[in-house]
């Protein structure tokens, strides 16, 4: 059982935030506060002229705020069709398969691909969705040092002939550090070993600073056998999609479980990410990279200050907010023993100006 007070004595406690999201605002304890703590990084989420547009086009058309029946049962509306034939006309000789969200279908897609003669060789810095689904399906496992790929190449060598399948698991942009996976380094050692596949998870890199995310922008999403990729961040909005061949569409329509046991998500959400890949947000990401070269700290979107401590993270995301920043203090167990930090998610909708104080109070820290 989690030990609360335990937690408090460490400045580790948490509460849910009662907050309201509009625009690139977030407006907590009566103070407005420019949202930096967000995984809408082009804006999309909260902006009232999409929506207005949006809620004006779905007035004649069927779309409804429940499903009514997990999509074994039935699909409730063409638009999860509509979304599926989108990523599949783009993924060349992928197969698309709609998940409630990206911890859902990590979790149960990981499962399902595991067997008794099956390992998984997982980047350190994984995605919790994906550690959790290796330890509930009581799947074989190793983790390598993150974006360690000769120590990934060790532990393919010294495990190929003991396994009849070993799958790779990486993040693209990794949640917490910002920093990427070298794609093409873990496309080519995939290459040499007959028996591996390649399984990425593009949560926050798809449709951020390139459309269609990092392994398409290099070529290479046919190389990966398993691709995801979230709707509730870059395109704002809920969901997730699994691309692969159609036999592990299959295997995953049969006994992915949170896809057969789920009410399917509401078709009026799968309208609203058609809706908004229909758009072009091109300008949105050309601000976004002038955001990301101003603030400086990496070369992401996502850009962690660290302040190794708890109490100090607490104390500096305190002084933000009073300076009109919302930016979160993340700490253990999100990231390792002390290297708390606060994660700044920047964004297409935010001016380089307003961004100004910003800077010179993290320089000056």
């Amino acid at each position: 059982m989690f030990d609360i007070e335990y937690a408090k004595n460490n400045d580790n406690f948490r509460e849910l935030k009662h907050s309201q999201s509009v625009c690139k605002f977030i407006y907590l304890d009566g103070k407005k506060l420019l949202n930096l703590g967000s995984n809408d990084y082009l804006g999309i989420a909260t902006n009232k002229t999409l929506r207005d547009e949006f809620l004006e086009i779905s007035k004649n058309k069927d779309y409804f705020f429940g499903s009514g029946a997990s999509r074994l049962v039935y699909t409730s509306s063409d638009e999860f069709n509509k979304l599926e034939s989108y990523f599949e006309q783009r993924f060349c000789g992928k197969k698309a398969t709609i998940f409630n969200t990206g911890y859902c279908a990590n979790l149960s897609c990981i499962s399902a691909l595991n067997g008794k003669q099956t390992l998984f060789l997982c980047d350190k810095l994984i995605h919790a969705s994906m550690i959790d689904a290796l330890k509930i399906s009581k799947a074989k496992f190793k983790r390598y040092e993150h974006n360690n790929y000769e120590m990934l190449n060790d532990l393919l060598l010294k495990n190929y002939s003991k396994f009849d399948e070993m799958i790779i698991l990486s993040e693209s942009v990794f949640s917490m550090d910002g920093d990427s996976a070298d794609i093409r380094h873990l496309c080519e050692l995939k290459k040499e070993y007959k028996n591996v596949k390649l399984y990425i998870d593009e949560a926050h890199s798809f449709f951020v600073r390139n459309e269609l995310g990092n392994a398409h922008k290099l070529g290479l999403d046919k190389d990966i056998d398993f691709l995801l990729v979230t709707l509730g961040k870059g395109i704002g909005s809920s969901g997730a999609v699994i691309l692969s061949n159609a036999f592990y569409k299959d295997i995953f329509v049969n006994s992915a479980r949170s896809l057969i046991f789920s009410t399917a998500i509401p078709s009026i959400c799968v309208a609203w990410t058609n809706f908004i890949l229909s758009k072009d947000f091109s300008l949105t990401r050309q601000n976004l990279e002038q955001n990301i070269a101003y603030l400086g700290l990496n070369g992401s979107h996502i850009q962690p200050f660290l302040t190794y401590e708890n109490s100090k993270t607490l104390e500096l995301s305190k002084k933000l907010i009073q300076n009109g920043y919302f930016i979160p203090a993340i700490r253990p167990p999100t990231v390792a023993p002390n290297t708390s930090r606060l994660r700044i998610s920047l964004r297409g909708d935010v001016e380089k100006s307003e961004l100004k104080m910003l800077k010179e109070i993290l320089y000056a820290s």
